[in-house]
Parts: structure tokens; sequence; C-alpha cells
């Protein structure tokens, strides 16, 4: 975890003195407990404390997100995490505002993935924020057995309604030879406390949801779960 931590604070101070300039930047810790999430070869009603440290900005030539996951669950301990720039080559009016190149690493459970991918941002009237990328998966084996290079789709999208807020990603993978097509729909449902508590920054209270057919591409292993979230943001 320690050296997880280190590793993506240095990437965070390399994209800090690479940048032109900075427009905005956000980072939160979030702690959610739940249950009902499966797992490969396991009871199907898994029980999960997690805690969540992410970072997200944007930049003159894109943009950066990263989070660590720490699980605490039933049956496992383990630590997992995202890094994934994108690096904008062009932007545009209309509804398809920006042409990004993108890049995650995921790493977690002895493997790490890479993914190479062209996606563009989405200006949608009432919408904070939407984005829609095909990627290229480059993956290792993993513990619940081998898995080939496949293809994913990943959208992106945030909305308020006031103190309401509802954000989320979908990621479809497909095209491995060695797992199942499988898709993941994963929305927060949060209401932002700090107005009615006086305090200056952000303090969320809510749901989320984890919706995944075919979880890791194991056929068979659905998940139906649903977390309560505390998030704070920094």
């Amino acid at each position: 975890m320690k050296k997880t931590l280190l590793t993506l604070a240095g990437a965070t101070v390399l994209s800090m003195s690479a940048q032109a300039e900075q427009f905005w930047a956000d980072n939160s810790i979030s702690i959610l407990e739940g249950s009902s999430y499966a797992m490969p070869g396991q009871d199907d009603d898994q029980s999960f404390s997690t805690v969540t440290l992410e970072h997200v900005s944007g930049h003159s030539w894109g943009g950066l997100f990263y989070f660590v996951d720490h699980h605490a669950g039933t049956d496992e301990n383990s630590t997992y995490f995202e890094f994934s720039p994108k690096y904008t080559v062009a932007k545009t009016d209309g509804i398809f505002s920006a042409v990004n190149l993108a890049y995650t690493m995921e790493s977690g459970g002895g493997s790490t993935n890479h993914l190479f991918g062209l996606g563009t941002d989405l200006k949608i009237p009432g919408m904070d924020f939407a984005s829609i990328t095909l990627f290229q998966a480059k993956n290792e084996d993993t513990a619940f057995g081998a898995v080939d290079d496949d293809n994913q789709i990943t959208v992106t999208y945030g909305v308020h309604f006031g103190d309401v807020n509802i954000d989320g990603y979908i990621d479809y993978a497909f095209g491995s030879d060695t797992a199942e097509d499988n898709i993941h729909i994963n929305p927060q449902i949060t209401y932002n406390l700090a107005p009615s508590l006086g305090l200056k920054n952000k303090l969320k209270a809510g749901i989320e949801f984890s919706q995944w057919s075919d979880k890791f591409g194991v056929k068979g292993t659905d998940q139906s779960a649903i977390s309560l979230i505390l998030k704070a943001h920094l």
C-alpha cells in the first residue's frame, strides 16, 4: 500500500512539473461499507469495507485521474489502484468537445493490465461531464485464470441537482478468447452535507451500486451489490 501511494505521488509530481497549466483539481477520501459482492469460486454474498483515495485534475494538455482502493472483506484483504492520464489531441465545437489519447494502468490481485485508448469528451446539456473511450487492453493472467488481451468501452458521466450528485462509469469488456464478455455498471448517488454543516469542502453521503455480469470475465459470477458511502473532499 505504501509503495503504491509513493508511486502515485511521484507520478503526480511529474505530471505537475510537465503541465503548461492546471485548470482545476480535486482530491477526496471515501469510506464504503457494503455486501452482496461476488468473487469467483467463493460465496456470492461477500461483505467489504473499502477506503478509497482519489485524485482528478484538468490540465491544458488533458487530464489525470487515479485512485487507490483498500478492501477489507469477508475472506480477503487487498489493494487495487488505477492510474489514468489522457492527452487531448484536438478540441472541437458541438457534442464531441475533445478527442483524447488515453491510457490506464490497473493493478491489483497480483496482476497489472495496461489499456491504450482513443476517446472523446461529450458536451451534453445539463451534464457536468461525460466521456466515452475505446481501449485495447494488454492483460496479465489473474488468480482466476488466464485472460487474453481484449477490448473495453468505458463511459463516464456526472450530473448534479442542487446538492444531489449522480456520477459513475460503465465498463464493457469484450473480445477475449479466454474470458467472458462482461459489463460493469457502477453509479454513486450522494448528497452534499457540507452546506447544512457549515463546512467549506464537500462532504457527501449516499449509496453506490455495483452491477457486474460475469465479473472478471468468469462465467456465472454475477454481482449486484450496494454500499453506503461517505466521501470527504480535501
